[in-house]
C-alpha cells in the first residue's frame, strides 16, 4: 500500500505541473503561488481531522517553519519549468530533496549505508548529464540555477520535518501550506504585483492547488502504511513530471538526458530507501 500511495504522490505532482505550468505562462509565478498555496491550504484544513493525531505546538511550528522553504522551492522549481523544461527542472530538485534530509539525519549520528553513499553519487552524476544535454543551451544554466535553488529549499523544509512525531497527525502539513501562501502574499504585495493570475487560467491555478494538496495527502496516509516504499514511489515523481512536459508542452529530450534522469531516479531511490 505505501508503494501506490508513494506512486499517486508522484502521479499528483505531475498533474499539478500540467496546471500549474499553464498559469505560470500567463502570470508572475508569485501571483500564481497565492492561488496554488492558498487553495492547498484550505484542503490540509479540511482534511485535518481525517487523519489520526493532535495538534502539538512544536510540531506545528516545524510545520510553519517547513512551509518557507516549499513556499520557496515551489517557486523557484515553475520558474526553472518556465526557463528550461522539466528534464532540467525535475531530476535536480527531486534529488536535493531527498539528498539534503538524507544529509541531515547522517549529522545527527547516523551512519550511512553504502548504498546510500552509492545512490547519492549516481544521482549526482545524474544530474551532470541532465543538465549538460539540454538543447535549450540558452536557458540551461538559468534552468539550473532556478532548480539548485528549489531543491535546497525542498530539502531544508523536508529536513525540518525529520523530528516530527507521528502523534501530530495532519497539522503539521496545514501549518506549512499556511506559512507558505502567507510569504507568497507577502511578496506579492511588496512587490505590487497582481494578486491573482488573470481569469482564464485561474481554473488552472485552483487546479494546480488540488493536486499539490492531493500530493501531500497521498504522502501522509502511505507513511501510515509503509514510510519506505511510500517516499520511494514519492521520489519517482521527475519520470512523471518529465513525461508531462514532452506531452503536454513539447519540452525537448535527448538520449543524454534520458540517461540522466534514469541515474538521478535510480540514486534518489537508493537514497531513500537506505
Amino acid at each position: 500500500m505505501g508503494a501506490l500511495f508513494g506512486l499517486l504522490t508522484s502521479m499528483s505532482i505531475g498533474t499539478s505541473d500540467l496546471f500549474g505550468r499553464r498559469v505560470v505562462m500567463r502570470c508572475h509565478v508569485l501571483s500564481a503561488m497565492v492561488i496554488f498555496q492558498g487553495s492547498a491550504a484550505v484542503i490540509a484544513l479540511a482534511i485535518v481531522p481525517l487523519v489520526p493525531g493532535s495538534f502539538a505546538g512544536d510540531d506545528f511550528v516545524r510545520g510553519l517553519v517547513s512551509g518557507v522553504g516549499l513556499g520557496t522551492g515551489l517557486a523557484c522549481y515553475y520558474t526553472s519549468l518556465d526557463r528550461a523544461g522539466s528534464a532540467i527542472a525535475a531530476p535536480i530538485v527531486a534529488t536535493l530533496s531527498a539528498v539534503i534530509p538524507f544529509a541531515y539525519t547522517t549529522l545527527r549520528g547516523h551512519d550511512p549505508p553504502l548504498l546510500a553513499i552509492i545512490g547519492a553519487m549516481a544521482a549526482f552524476g545524474g544530474l551532470g548529464l541532465v543538465t549538460a544535454g539540454g538543447t535549450r543551451s540558452t536557458h540551461v544554466w538559468e534552468g539550473t540555477a532556478w532548480a539548485t535553488l528549489s531543491g535546497i529549499a525542498y530539502g531544508v523544509g523536508l529536513g525540518v520535518l525529520v523530528d516530527l512525531s507521528e502523534s501530530s497527525g495532519a497539522w503539521p502539513g496545514f501549518g506549512q501550506r499556511l506559512t507558505s501562501v502567507t510569504a507568497m502574499a507577502a511578496l506579492v504585495a511588496i512587490r505590487r504585483l497582481p494578486a491573482l493570475p488573470p481569469p482564464e487560467v485561474m481554473g488552472y491555478a485552483l487546479l494546480t492547488g488540488v493536486a499539490s494538496a492531493g500530493a501531500t495527502i497521498f504522502y501522509i496516509v502511505g507513511i501510515w502504511f509503509d514510510a519506505p516504499a511510500t517516499v520511494v514511489g514519492a521520489s519517482m515523481f521527475p519520470v512523471m513530471s518529465v513525461l508531462v512536459g514532452r506531452v503536454a508542452f513539447n519540452d525537448t529530450i535527448n538520449i543524454r538526458q534520458y540517461i540522466g534522469i534514469v541515474a538521478a531516479v535510480a540514486g534518489v531511490t537508493a537514497v531513500v530507501a537506505s
